[in-house]
């Protein structure tokens, strides 16, 4: 199994909280600072020395009327103001400042008291989350500058200051996010005296509305009038939709009024845009039904303040809910991850149990996955996975949960199951959508899957250790299948881990051997060549044939250092009969794990040249599945085994995807038909026919035709009849060791 390779862990979520939460900090000391000021010319230089800490830069400047009203970074009196009042000018600036040569900068209105500057040497651009803390200290320090001056408001500015920091402790403290709009609501009613306000937002599933929500002082006949409403309509729509704050101090007279509301007797309104991460997404409004309201300029700042700070709080909460996120789902594919599927199981078990049902688990691998990577690489391996767990997902029913585990393992969780054939119905779904043919950066890609599954009421561990040994045994039973958790299957995988390890000392104790099956030209019929046989003398189960330990050599990397064996005995077995037998032909099977392996061809060559084997008596022999799983680099390694002098044979025809575009694609020598085609030729025309035509579609493409499996008189008749030259199977001999099938070739005719 690809385990690991595809697990991506993305850091995103938790670097957008960290910003936010750094954003939120600072603006909050920044504060501090502006209340701790009662004379203006400190405030204007506490606050350039604030900002320049707060943001990391070398200058902090406050224009103001074309002059320097306060600065850092520059000797008194050698500030270039020219170059600074043209600076102030553009939002974010790259120019030469005096003697700090050229700098990188940005720039913030101070309400209409002037810019705030700051810039960095080195030519390091600003985050946006700098942006928006210089654009949130300028506010609040116009704020403070026109409170320091109107000593008539200065109770309504103290209380305001207040009421932000009071906020902003909320936010920082992780509050729940409604009470956090709740109170900014009810602060802004308290401070500016206006009975009704109301936040309203953009419904990020229909953004043509507006949606109230959290208000204050609406009866409850007007705010259900007004909790949806289009976007273009009202004075909060308009201040969405124009992105500025709207006054209204005549509401009734007002075009752009909602006419139920004009009714309940407003007369006075203010509105001012919400921004989330630099993005519109609604609006905070405050009316009054008092007649003559006049918004005065701090008042107006005021509601931009607690507008700015509703855009922090949902900043806040969306950080924190990305972050929730991101720890219990897949960061590539998007679905729940083990410890959100692990939860879900423990509490459907619980309501399974109360209800007397039972909870089920399919437990999913792909087959091959790592072949994906290896050859189209790991962005194309991702993108595989997201459409796999995407097929995954349009199998489940509304309550069921899909999971990803990392790799290429996936998970689904069936609640209330009363019959084990509902999951194996759910299964064979599943298996059919992964197996249809998935598109993967312009390539056709084909894979299939192996799913365990397991029902009951154990615990989580118990029930996912069950569906991992059900998927085992599936890949043990031939791959792209389902089987169902039998208890025995906890002997039988005890036995294979038993097997695993025997195997990983198999070579160095020689328990290895070959044997050959003869290869016949069936009209005379001669020895023509001999297949290479892997058989493992096991010294307590005697005789293992290669479908028990060959795909535990493939999962466990053993394969390679196996293949090799197999060729190099085989090549120097073969050319010791040379003298008795002449030039026998010599067939040897290949893995899909070898022909990835970018040291084949050196590794045949060499082979080759150490035994003293023409290349062209060698047939590598490959299965229609692993050709499902050709790259193009392993293309290139066949055309290279081809230049070798080497001959190479579709092993298992028909029993694959019988693709005749893979016939044409590689080059070819041989194509042996499967055994299951074999099987009926003697009893059934329509068998025969179908071998016939493998044979014409074979020779058609100049490649010759091996028959496998051949087990009686008739059998071989028939193949000869339909154009089949050559064959092997029980009917001529079994696979025997080196030294009978030696003594079998001296009995027959002589060999070419």
């Amino acid at each position: 199994m690809g385990r690991g390779n595809n697990q991506r862990r993305s850091a995103g979520g938790v670097e957008n909280f960290q910003a936010e939460s750094w954003t939120t900090r600072q603006l909050a000391e920044f504060l501090s600072v502006v209340s701790s000021f009662t004379d203006e010319r400190d405030a204007l230089q506490g606050c350039v020395e604030r900002a320049a800490a707060a943001i990391g830069t070398e200058l902090a400047v406050l224009i103001r009327e074309g002059k320097v009203a306060a600065q850092v970074g520059f000797p008194s009196g050698k500030e270039p103001v020219a170059d600074l009042v043209e600076a102030s000018g553009d939002l974010r600036f790259e120019r030469k400042l005096g003697d700090l040569g050229v700098c990188t900068g940005m720039c913030s209105l101070v309400g209409e008291e002037g810019t705030l500057l700051v810039a960095r040497t080195g030519g390091e651009d600003f985050t946006k989350e700098e942006l928006d803390l210089l654009r949130g200290m300028g506010r609040v320090l116009g704020l403070a500058l026109r409170s320091i001056r109107l000593i008539g408001e200065l109770r309504e500015r103290q209380t305001l200051l207040e009421r932000l920091t009071l906020l902003q402790r909320s936010i920082a403290s992780r509050a729940d996010i409604e009470e956090v709009l709740h109170a900014i609501v009810t602060g802004a009613s308290e401070l500016l005296g206006d009975e009704l306000v109301d936040l309203s937002l953009i419904d990020p599933e229909d953004p043509s509305v507006l949606e109230v929500v959290a208000s204050v002082g609406y009866p409850p006949e007007l705010l259900g009038q007004i909790r949806r409403t289009p976007v273009e309509v009202g004075i909060a729509g308009h201040a969405v939709t124009e992105r500025r704050p709207i006054v209204v101090e005549d509401y009734g007279a007002d075009p752009r009024r909602i006419p139920d509301v004009a009714g309940g007797g407003l007369r006075a309104v203010i509105s001012a845009p919400v921004y989330q991460r630099g993005e519109l997404v609604g609006a905070l409004s405050l009316g009054t039904r008092r007649s003559g309201r006049r918004y005065s300029e701090i008042e107006r700042e005021a509601v931009l303040a607690f507008a700015e700070h509703a855009g922090l709080a949902l900043n806040d909460a969306k950080a924190a809910e990305e972050t929730a996120h991101q720890a219990f789902h897949d960061p590539l594919t998007g679905l729940a991850n083990r410890a959100l599927f692990v939860d879900r199981l423990a509490q459907a078990r619980t309501r399974a149990a109360a209800a007397g049902d039972a909870v089920g688990i399919l437990f999913a691998d792909l087959d091959g996955f790592k072949n994906v990577n290896d050859s189209l690489g790991h962005a194309a391996g991702d993108q595989l996975l997201i459409i796999v767990g995407q097929r995954l997902a349009s199998v489940v029913g509304p309550t069921d949960t899909v999971a990803r585990f990392g790799g290429d393992e996936f998970a689904i969780l069936v609640e209330d199951v009363r019959q084990p054939i509902e999951l194996a119905r759910m299964a064979r779904m599943a298996l059919d959508g992964i197996e249809r043919v998935i598109d993967v950066e312009g390539r056709e890609v084909f894979i299939t899957a192996s799913i365990g599954i397991a029902v009951g009421l154990e615990g989580p561990d118990d029930l996912l250790r069950n569906a991992d040994m059900a998927m085992y045994e599936a890949k043990g039973q031939g791959k792209g299948r389902y089987e169902i958790f039998q208890r025995h299957m906890h002997e039988a995988l005890a036995q294979r881990l038993e097997l695993e390890l025997d195997l990983k000392r198999a070579a160095d104790r020689d328990q290895f051997v070959l044997h050959f099956q003869p290869i016949v030209e069936m009209d005379t019929p001669m020895v023509i060549g001999v297949e290479a046989l892997i058989r493992w003398m096991h010294p307590a189960q005697g005789l293992i044939l290669p479908d028990r330990f060959i795909p535990i050599a493939e999962e466990s990397g053993q394969i390679h250092p196996l293949g090799r064996w197999v060729l190099w005995e085989a090549c120097r077995q073969v050319v010791e009969w040379e003298d008795a037998y002449g030039g026998l032909g010599l067939n040897v099977n290949i893995s899909g794990a070898q022909l990835r392996q970018a040291s084949l061809v050196r590794e045949v060559a060499e082979t080759l040249e150490a035994t003293g084997l023409e290349p062209d008596r060698l047939t590598l022999e490959i299965t229609e599945s692993v050709l499902m799983e050709v790259s193009s680099s392993n293309t290139e390694r066949l055309d290279a085994l081809k230049r070798l002098g080497v001959q190479l044979a579709v092993d298992d025809f028909g029993t694959g995807y019988s693709s005749l575009q893979y016939l044409k694609r590689f080059p070819f020598d041989w194509l042996k038909i499967a055994k299951p085609f074999v099987d009926g030729v003697d009893g059934s025309d329509s068998q025969a026919r179908i071998a016939r035509a493998i044979v014409d579609l074979a020779h058609s493409l100049e490649i010759e035709v091996i028959a496998e499996g051949i087990e009686s008189r008739r059998q071989a008749a028939v193949l000869g009849e339909v154009g089949c030259l050559n064959g092997q199977g029980f009917h001529y001999s079994p696979p025997l060791p080196a030294d009978e099938v030696s003594a079998y070739i001296a009995t027959r005719a002589p060999a070419r």
